[in-house]
């Protein structure tokens, strides 16, 4: 016997259109310290997710090069990315932020001009000439604050340095320059007191070129201060889903142990961009699209 069409179009409606159990969330996260290690990191969270939704959440660990290409293309819905590619997606791709990662140190962070305290370096400014160490051109913390800062003062970086040099690490940039084989180095907030902390270098091994405070942030910076990593999803991904997953996030309470796991303190309502932006604009960045 054939069935009416209309009770056929009704069997199938289970298959095209899943329930909220059916329904998969892939998440996407970069993977600066390799893929195993992120998802190793990011798994509780995904677990959380899923029992808070209701829906299977499948995590994808990518490098950088690759998490918005796979955004952009439609395969990943939400990304857990650094500011850069947060404001890169929001502006170029039409992005959806849904919330701000919040980190042990806070939701901000900026960068800091290290110096040798033999280099003859007072201010910013005595840069010009001098042999300076960075990292690549797509560093926020290790070059584009700084390089947006100097632009501020007149000055070109890495065109007006007497020497540049791009490093691997952050760590390799605060030695090197402790040493006095570079008179000065980008490194983000955090570094330079952690290597005290570890007794990696001696308190005095460097200067903070520029050195400002901020109340409520622990660590000394050179450049201003902006967002820290972020969750945005694709631009037409469901708008109640956002919603759903922002409201799942922020309700993670600090001291979890995916939280922990995570090495976060939880998230919070997306952070203005503006000021990132404004420095990828200034640099060049955002113009060639680069992550």
């Amino acid at each position: 016997m054939k069935l009416p069409l209309l009770v056929l179009s009704l069997l199938c409606l289970p298959f095209l259109f899943p329930t909220a159990s059916d329904a998969t969330v892939r998440l996407g996260v970069m993977s600066p310290t390799g893929e195993a290690t992120a998802m190793k990191q990011w798994s509780p969270v995904a677990k959380e997710l899923e029992a808070m939704l209701d829906e299977e959440v499948v995590l994808i660990a990518l490098n950088a090069g690759n998490l918005l290409e796979r955004l952009d293309s439609g395969a990943l819905d939400v990304v857990i990315g650094n500011p850069v590619q947060a404001a890169i997606a929001t502006t170029q791709m039409r992005a959806q932020p849904v919330a701000s990662v919040v980190k042990k140190t806070g939701k901000q962070f900026g960068g800091v001009i290290v110096a040798n305290p033999n280099a003859g370096i007072t201010s910013a400014a005595d840069l010009k000439g001098k042999s300076v160490m960075t990292l690549k051109t797509s560093a926020a913390g290790g070059f584009i604050f700084q390089t947006h800062y100097l632009l501020g003062l007149g000055i070109t970086s890495p065109d007006d340095f007497g020497r540049h040099a791009v490093a691997k690490s952050q760590k390799d940039i605060v030695n090197l320059v402790a040493k006095g084989a570079f008179d000065a180095g980008f490194v983000r907030t955090g570094m330079v007191d952690d290597m005290i902390a570890r007794g990696e270098i001696a308190k005095g091994d460097v200067i903070i070129v520029d050195r400002k405070e901020t109340v409520g942030f622990p660590h000394a910076h050179s450049t201003g201060l902006y967002p820290e990593w972020m969750v945005f999803a694709h631009a037409d991904y469901d708008v109640q889903t956002v919603h759903r997953l922002r409201d799942a996030l922020t309700t993670l309470a600090a001291g979890a142990p995916a939280l922990e796991t995570a090495r976060v303190q939880g998230f919070d309502a997306p952070q203005d961009l503006s000021g990132i932006i404004d420095a990828l604009d200034a640099v060049g960045i955002l113009a060639g699209g680069s992550d």
